[in-house]
């Protein structure tokens, strides 16, 4: 005769019990999803909780737990409260894609959060740890390193990562690191010294170049080059040698401002809109 496995009561009732908990999980995570499609983020990232609390097991709910914190968070905001729901973001993400490593749209929300939440070194470890996993993706990860280290303003950094971005984004990258040098010194962020200045206005003269370069018709980095040329005149103790960068500065704003005008007018003319 087959062998009958009789429980316990005590394990029954706890097998009863875990079935009650996952019921009431998925009703607590229903409200939850019903107040997220209101926009009452609060009262979503609650239920969310609550459902998960019940059943850890539901490791899917993280995902709509994550951004529900997200729709809260503020960047910039320095309140406490508002960098816990950047934190409760976060860790929600981490824990979905424990489980879900190939959803690419929570990873680039968790890598939008660890930069807006100003967490620099955990956004490099994220983009290390999958050019480890996904090696073929490597160069977009150089990518997304380099915009992180920009913004971080590590911009030394960034420097030396612009030959190994695709050719058709070199030109970008240094434009963008010549603005953010030309911010840095024009908001005088950090208080510099003339010297600190003078090196930084000179690195983001090069970078524009370089940029200029490699797209000859850029007439953005064209404007940011005669801005630069603007900051070194402000610090030029040679009259004659302030009055040659003030002149080429207004060379490159007109070069500049005549290349976008011939560009729009190159433009198609939009198609016009069907009757």
């Amino acid at each position: 005769m087959p062998r009958i496995l009789i429980l316990p009561v005590s394990a029954l009732l706890v097998l009863s019990m875990a079935g009650c908990h996952k019921v009431q999980a998925r009703a607590e995570l229903k409200k939850g999803n019903s107040y997220y499609t209101q926009e009452q983020y609060a009262k979503a990232l609650d239920y969310y909780k609550k459902g998960l609390h019940l059943d850890p097991d539901a490791t899917f709910a993280w995902r709509s737990l994550g951004l529900s914190a997200l729709a809260l968070y503020r960047p910039g905001d320095n309140d406490p409260k508002n960098k816990e729901y950047a934190s409760t973001a976060i860790d929600a993400f981490q824990k979905y894609l424990a489980d879900n490593p190939d959803d690419s749209k929570i990873e680039d929300y968790l890598m939008a959060t660890y930069v807006n939440a100003e967490q620099y070194d955990e956004a490099l470890k994220f983009i290390d740890q999958k050019i480890q996993q996904k090696p073929e993706d490597a160069q977009k990860l150089t990518q997304a390193r380099f915009n992180v280290l920009a913004k971080a303003g590590r911009l030394d950094d960034a420097l030396k990562l612009v030959n190994q971005l695709p050719a058709a984004d070199r030109a970008t990258a240094l434009y963008s690191i010549g603005v953010a040098l030309w911010d840095k010194v024009y908001h005088n962020q950090g208080n510099f010294s003339v010297d600190q200045k003078t090196q930084m206005i000179e690195s983001g003269l090069n970078a524009e170049k370089q940029a200029m370069d490699l797209k000859a018709d850029y007439s953005d980095a064209m404007f940011y080059y005669g801005l630069l040329l603007r900051e070194r005149a402000k610090i030029d103790l040679d009259g004659a040698k302030r009055l040659e960068d003030e002149t080429a500065a207004n060379e490159w704003a007109t070069r500049g401002n005549d290349l976008r005008k011939k560009q729009a007018a190159q433009k198609p003319a939009p198609a016009p809109a069907k009757t």
